[in-house]
């Protein structure tokens, strides 16, 4: 019975050794920016485009140019994609409180007055944990094609760890939604 009971106790052990690391999950944080004020327009943000090398659950860490690190236990809350577009609605919504910024998309299906288009080309922090955001931001009104578009680069010290990445994350994106309030 004491060696049936030890064995258990070595078993339990075991077990208790191979349980997996704690999953954290990360969202980007809307920054408050420069009031605009707005002129009363409907504003569309569009599904924001990213990279195919980002377009994944894990949060990327810092690396080389050459290889994507992630973390293997830092997860995104949700679509990394969705959440910029989200999180660019309330980054918007405060810069513009004039205006009625509304996630194209969504539930809410009003025609916009102008929409807001954003591809993604590089968002990734380096070896020295520099995230650097670079982005093209498209701005039309709703009834035509004409468009103004422009380029965005940014970049803030992210630090190693998931926390301030996610930190450095948000406030690159605030600084992108400063841009796009004043292309709209």
């Amino acid at each position: 019975m004491r060696r049936r009971g030890f064995s258990l106790l070595l078993a339990a052990g075991a077990l208790a050794g191979c349980a997996s690391a704690r999953v954290r999950y990360y969202r980007l944080a809307a920054v408050p920016g420069v009031v605009r004020g707005g002129d009363g327009k409907r504003i569309g943000v569009r599904n924001v485009g990213i990279p195919g090398d980002l377009d994944q659950n894990t949060l990327a860490r810092p690396g080389d140019a050459y290889q994507l690190n992630a973390y293997a236990n830092d997860l995104w809350a949700a679509p990394l994609a969705s959440m910029l577009q989200t999180t660019m609605v309330r980054d918007l919504a405060q810069r513009l409180p004039a205006d009625t910024v509304l996630q194209d998309g969504g539930a809410i299906g009003a025609a916009p007055d102008v929409y807001l288009e954003i591809q993604v080309l590089r968002f990734v922090p380096d070896a020295s944990g520099n995230v650097t955001l670079q982005a093209q931001i498209g701005s039309r009104p709703g009834n035509t094609q004409d468009f103004k578009l422009q380029d965005f680069t940014a970049t803030v010290q992210g630090g190693s760890t998931p926390e301030g990445l996610a930190a450095a994350m948000s406030t690159l994106w605030g600084q992108l939604a400063d841009a796009a309030a004043g292309l709209v």
